[in-house]
């Protein structure tokens, strides 16, 4: 018997109890009275009523008891019933609504991407690379004979690309896109108690340091990163150089007041990883001794140096940073181990030169003409091994004294290399731990040898 028929089969059970009940009280009545007779008395008919109501009366509330309490589980059962059909309706429903507005949200996205493309078709970018060279590639090449100033501030990158128009009107339009994906798609995390961790139109409400951390770091749902890497796949690497140009931290060192970072294009930069997959060409490092700027991109490595703390998660696992850190380093690192050998290259011939000086002063044409060989080439070898000084003439006493003269002027003239180098060396390792401090990069202390 199915569900439907249970309350019925209860009633019948309960009807067929309560009649079983009276027709076993009767019986026992009349078993326990057999002098039973029919009579008017109505003391003897009152004595037989409560004798009957006073054992069936409980009997039959008890069996009432039971049907009450069976039909008032069965009307929890359907409620119950009731809630999980409207339940599963209202998922039904909210699904549906996700679906429409999916739906609504692609149909849209894709239109976005058409235009997107169009303008990306117009852009030209050739004169602002031009302007970026003009600005950095001499500068950052003699770094490490400068300290940071405004000379390499990154504001002038971030006003040569505001300056183009249609460059900066291809931005602003990439980020209304950004900002379309993370408030149409965004969620909050079920393992979140949070219920704010979805992006909403009022977080871009202001612009500033924490709306960036809001956008970089709360949950993000996988649809979203979907929808953005079909973005950025359409991107060019030449526009993605320059759209983490656009996004740069602008440093102390500005002296333009009107620039300020754009700190909400940051977060969804950093949000959507748009630039892991970034690529630029890196300096061989065998070239360093010859010019830091060996290709195009060592301004773009320099640059996006100037705010790699607040910029790092939008390249992802890309390595770029990191590489960038050590060719920076190896800039002076290089020069200060170059310097160093040549320091002690130096002190190394001053110091044969001093010895030549106490060795010659004291001597006398016998002494010399007693020395063999390989004694007077060492005595006689100019620095460097350069050349040799002449051979002694008849007049010895007046060939020495143009020697002694001739080692005393390469003296003079090493002490003052030396003090020069020494001056070199504390310069750049100044300006080393200047540009490290202001660029937040650990020092790794490391000397590259160089052959």
């Amino acid at each position: 018997m199915d569900k439907g028929n249970k309350p019925n089969h209860l009633l019948w059970i309960l009807g067929g109890a309560a009649v079983a009940a009276f027709l076993i009280v009767l019986g026992l009545y009349i078993a326990y009275f057999k002098n039973l007779s029919v009579t008017n008395d109505s003391a003897t008919w009152g004595t037989f009523g409560d004798y009957l109501g006073g054992t069936l009366n409980p009997i039959i509330s008890f069996l009432a008891l039971i049907g009450l309490l069976y039909t008032i589980h069965q009307q929890a059962q359907e409620m119950q019933a009731t809630r999980e059909e409207l339940k599963q309706a209202a998922e039904q429903q909210h699904r549906q609504a996700d679906i429409f507005n999916l739906q609504q949200f692609e149909s849209t996205f894709f239109s976005l991407l058409e235009q997107h493309n169009k303008v990306l078709e117009r852009i030209e970018v050739e004169s602002i690379y031009e302007k970026l060279h003009n600005i950095y590639n001499k500068k950052i090449d003699q770094i490490t004979k400068r300290e940071p100033s405004e000379e390499l501030s990154n504001s002038h990158a971030i006003k040569s690309i505001n300056q183009h128009y249609e460059l900066k009107s291809y931005f602003n339009f990439l980020f209304q896109i950004l900002k379309f994906i993370s408030i149409n798609l965004s969620k909050n995390s079920e393992s979140n108690n949070s219920e704010d961790s979805k992006i909403t139109i009022k977080d871009f409400d202001s612009d500033n340091k924490r709306s960036e951390e809001k956008l970089s770091h709360e949950y993000i749902n996988p649809q979203e990163r979907m929808y953005s890497d079909i973005l950025r796949s359409f991107i060019p690497n030449i526009i993605l150089k320059l759209l983490a140009l656009n996004c740069l931290t602008i440093d102390k060192f500005s002296r333009d007041n009107e620039l300020k970072t754009l700190y909400n294009f940051q977060g969804l930069l950093n949000r959507y990883a748009l630039l892991e997959q970034l690529q630029l060409v890196f300096t061989d490092i065998n070239k360093i001794g010859y010019s830091y700027l060996s290709n195009s991109d060592d301004a773009i490595h320099f640059l996006i140096l100037t705010s790699h703390a607040d910029i790092a998660p939008a390249f992802g696992n890309n390595k770029i940073f990191d590489k960038s850190k050590s060719i920076f380093q190896y800039k002076f690192d290089y020069w200060l181990t170059v310097n160093t050998k040549s320091l002690h290259g130096k002190q190394y011939e001053l110091k044969n030169i001093k010895r030549k000086i106490i060795r010659l002063e004291p001597m006398l044409c016998e002494e010399y003409e007693r020395l063999d060989i390989s004694e007077r080439k060492e005595l006689l070898i100019l620095p460097e091994g350069q050349n040799y000084f002449r051979q002694p003439d008849d007049n010895f006493n007046a060939w020495k004294q143009e020697y002694l003269e001739k080692l005393k002027n390469e003296k003079k003239y090493y002490e003052e290399k030396i003090n020069e180098i020494n001056t070199e060396l504390k310069q750049i390792e100044s300006n080393k731990k200047a540009w490290l401090k202001f660029l937040q990069i650990e020092d790794n202390q490391t000397i590259y040898s160089v052959s």
